[in-house]
């Protein structure tokens, strides 16, 4: 019989998460001083202070005091639970959490702890790591709620991917002893961050997507049982498919509420366009837009995006697939920021400010009725889904 229940420490970890040019990218910590896992790289984290504080009090004390951001509760959710035993032999469980919107400038707060702090993506995280830290992380990407960290005396305190300990556990309904793998796709690094997001793991070299044999499914697949054997490659469902390309776009007026496009030097069928352009690798289309209203007028919007419109265009005028595009807000331009101006000669000669009747006037039928839906969209605050413009209804 035990002498006495068993008790651990309680921890708190904050995957603090934005989106970067490469992909979502984590804030991380380098430990320093005479703590655990000096030297190596951590998310930032923390005990709870005793049975007074929980473990959401416990993660936002911890991110203020030792990164100097304010988090809302109501903008923490719970990523994945660590039941971790270290190479000395003590256990403690680590709580992880996931923060999208804070307050504040993360940086480091506690220089006796931690001498450096910095953003890292999902596929290219720092080493030396601590390995603790690590197993949540991988548990967190792979969508695992749960995972056992037991290191073996002698292992290295640093991730290691020879003595990699994580056993991450499914959740109840998405998958048990029949979960196998679904897909194993290779990728370049350039491409690894395209695929992490949809539930692709390990390296860039090779990752596997996973699922039960009961659904041996992806988002618009049809069951397992008609299209796909666990023996199927992700290229090879991919060649089934439609494809589609993605863009974003922004819609600018004056002060006026008349709407701002710009000439394309490039596109004479349609000749009056919205600020934006076709996703590039890796981006999300609201960073897109962003990106495209800087290259082509020379501003940045702020965000943040509030979608208009959904805009679908089958393959056609030569275009060989479908294209899928979201509108953003972009808000009212003064009359200086308009004069101000800069465009791209090689993409475009002309920017107007015009009213509805004036753009009528301009534009080919198809090219108005898609403006006019997002005037609409705009006026009413209910976005709008056009899936009737093509290639051949200009």
């Amino acid at each position: 019989m035990n002498a006495g229940r068993h008790t651990e420490p309680v921890e708190v970890h904050l995957i603090l998460r934005r989106d970067g040019k490469e992909g979502p990218e984590v804030l991380l910590s380098r430990r320093a001083g005479s703590v655990y896992a000096a030297g190596l790289w951590h998310v930032v984290s923390g005990h709870l202070n005793g049975p007074e504080e929980d473990v959401v009090g416990a993660l936002i004390r911890e991110s203020a005091e030792e990164a100097g951001v304010s988090i809302d509760p109501a903008d923490v959710r719970f990523a994945v639970a660590v039941h971790h035993r270290s190479p000395a032999g003590e256990s403690r469980t680590g709580m992880f959490f996931e923060v999208r919107t804070w307050q504040g400038t993360p940086g480091v707060r506690e220089p006796a702890v931690c001498d450096a702090m910095g953003w890292f993506p999902f596929n290219a995280l720092p080493e030396p790591m601590a390995a603790y830290c690590r197993a949540g992380l991988d548990a967190y990407r792979s969508g695992r709620l749960m995972a056992v960290h037991f290191q073996e005396p002698g292992d290295p305190i640093a991730y290691t991917p020879a003595v990699d300990r994580c056993r991450p556990f499914p959740a109840v309904g998405t998958g048990g002893p029949d979960t196998r793998a679904l897909f194993e796709l290779h990728a370049s690094e350039a491409a690894a961050p395209l695929h992490h997001e949809p539930g692709h793991m390990g390296s860039p070299a090779l990752m596997r997507m996973t699922a039960t044999a009961a659904q041996l499914t992806v988002p618009g697949m049809r069951p397992s049982s008609e299209s796909v054997s666990p023996s199927t490659t992700l290229e090879q469902y991919a060649e089934t498919v439609p494809k589609a390309t993605l863009w974003g776009c922004l819609y600018f007026t004056d002060e006026d509420d008349r709407p701002l496009q710009v000439h394309s030097v490039y596109s004479p069928a349609y000749p009056w366009q919205l600020v934006g352009g076709t996703t590039d690798p890796g981006e999300h289309p609201w960073q897109t837009a962003v990106r495209e209203c800087r290259e082509e007028i020379g501003i940045t919007p702020t965000g943040p995006p509030r979608l208009l419109a959904t805009v679908y265009s089958p393959p056609g005028g030569g275009w060989p697939c479908s294209t899928i595009g979201c509108v953003f807000e972009g808000g009212r331009l003064t009359a200086e920021q308009i004069r101000g101006i800069s465009l791209d000669a090689q993409e475009h000669d002309e920017v107007r400010v015009l009213s509805m009747a004036g753009w009528k006037e301009l534009m080919p039928p198809g090219d108005f009725a898609r403006l006019t839906a997002v005037e609409e969209a705009r006026r009413t605050g209910v976005a709008a889904y056009i899936d009737s413009w093509g290639w051949g209804n200009i």
